[in-house]
């Protein structure tokens, strides 16, 4: 039986190319990567949105809070994996986000997926502490602030994950973000986290 994958994410999951502004083909995607390095009996299903948020929903783009937009993708797909991908928006200076309550946004949102399965066999869930965000490049004012911030979001990340019985994997000991802009991984990047994702899901198939 093929086992579904949701990969849930912001800008880095969708693919952004911080050279290009455009996003990565088949070839560059994490996301595509890893399907093509599971093979057959995967299914990988692609859900990154840039500007893609765990708390606010971010000013004139809609809505795009991880806890709005989740829900359709539990009503459609039959999922065995949810590897949530999110928090790099929410360390924009314009929210004023602490790490600790980015994190509570992170812990509303798998207690919601929780929910939906009335806590009863639920997918196994993944949570990525995203790259470290660097203060530099096109995205620089943005960003103000968010540097002090990266190591400590990923230990509260971390901190949920463990509270939670889900598994945790952080980003920030694997992959750099692009000299660039300071946020978006490179084609080097992406492959460096298909190949970590892809142990830790040979490791926790059944």
């Amino acid at each position: 039986m093929t086992k579904n994958i949701l990969c849930f994410g912001d800008s880095n999951t969708w693919g952004l190319n911080p050279v290009t502004g455009k996003r990565f083909d088949e070839n560059n995607r994490w996301t595509s990567l890893l399907n093509k390095n599971l093979g057959c009996g995967f299914n990988v299903i692609e859900a990154g949105q840039p500007n893609r948020t765990l708390v606010h929903n971010p000013p004139f783009d809609g809505v795009l809070s991880g806890v709005s937009y989740l829900k359709p993708y539990l009503d459609k797909h039959e999922l065995d994996f949810i590897i949530i991908a999110l928090g790099t928006n929410d360390l924009k200076k314009r929210f004023n986000l602490t790490p600790s309550l980015i994190a509570d946004g992170l812990n509303d949102l798998i207690s919601q997926i929780k929910g939906f399965y009335n806590l009863n066999n639920y997918p196994q869930i993944v949570i990525l502490a995203p790259a470290y965000v660097k203060f530099l490049g096109l995205y620089k004012h943005i960003y103000e602030g968010a540097e002090c911030k990266n190591s400590s979001m990923s230990i509260h990340f971390e901190r949920v994950a463990l509270d939670n019985g889900v598994l945790f994997y952080n980003l920030q000991g694997v992959v750099s973000v692009s000299l660039i802009d300071g946020v978006h991984i490179t084609s080097e990047g992406h492959s460096k986290v298909a190949d970590a994702v892809f142990e830790m899901i040979l490791s926790n198939t059944f």
